[in-house]
């Protein structure tokens, strides 16, 4: 039942009860609709040039509409009386992976930027080269080579879900990317030009990646 903001005047009364700070706590948790704050009584806005926070003068009509009946709905008082939901998601479980899935999942692999045109958004400093292989699965192996068939550089991933910190909730997403520093298994940078990427996956098959890359000069600036 409304009551004309009786209960909130009570509440709020600096001469009953506790500090008026925890009054406005406790006040504030019962509000459930709000129109626009009134000023206190005897208290005015100022006017045009009165300072910087003089107002200008204008005329304007403040109308309120409530569409239903102010009413409070009466909770079960279950966990403190905070607002509770409940979900229900059904056919959307994880599900084995038939041959479809296992070629959209192949398909899905890929190497970005491609083509490299001497920078990446992955690049911190002009002394970073860094292209990522993508939507890679837990298991595998990555080997690249020249185009010519020259062994570069290899990658045997295995990657495992990270382990929750304190009472996190257990999860089993893995980092779904490598990223090459265009270098080869030496340390030396790679020469620009057309490279293949090979992709060994366990269980699901093979793919190969064309990549295509052109490098900068080497800049010693900031070193």
């Amino acid at each position: 039942e409304y009551d004309s903001c009786a209960f909130l005047r009570t509440r709020l009364d600096p001469n009953i009860g506790s500090s008026l700070e925890l009054k406005k706590i406790n006040a504030m948790k019962q509000i459930t609709w709000a129109g626009l704050p009134m000023m206190q009584t005897g208290t005015r806005m100022q006017a045009l040039g009165d300072g910087p926070t003089g107002l200008i003068p204008n005329e304007v009509t403040l109308k309120l509409r409530v569409d239903n009946p102010y009413a409070v709905e009466t909770g079960t008082g279950d966990y403190n009386g905070y607002p509770t939901y409940r979900f229900k998601i059904e056919g959307k479980q994880a599900s084995p992976l038939d041959a479809v899935g296992i070629d959209e999942a192949l398909q899905a692999i890929n190497v970005v930027p491609n083509p490299y045109y001497a920078y990446s958004d992955y690049e911190s400093s002009r002394l970073n080269t860094v292209v990522k292989i993508t939507n890679l699965p837990a298991k595998c192996t990555v080997t690249i080579y020249s185009l010519d068939g020259k062994f570069i550089r290899q990658y045997n991933r295995d990657e495992q879900p990270g382990q929750p910190f304190g009472n996190a909730v257990p999860s089993a997403q893995i980092i779904p990317d490598l990223e090459w520093d265009l270098k080869n298994n030496k340390g030396i940078p790679v020469a620009g030009g057309v490279y293949l990427i090979h992709v060994d996956a366990p269980g699901l098959g093979e793919r190969t990646l064309k990549w295509f890359g052109i490098t900068r000069q080497f800049d010693p600036t900031g070193l």
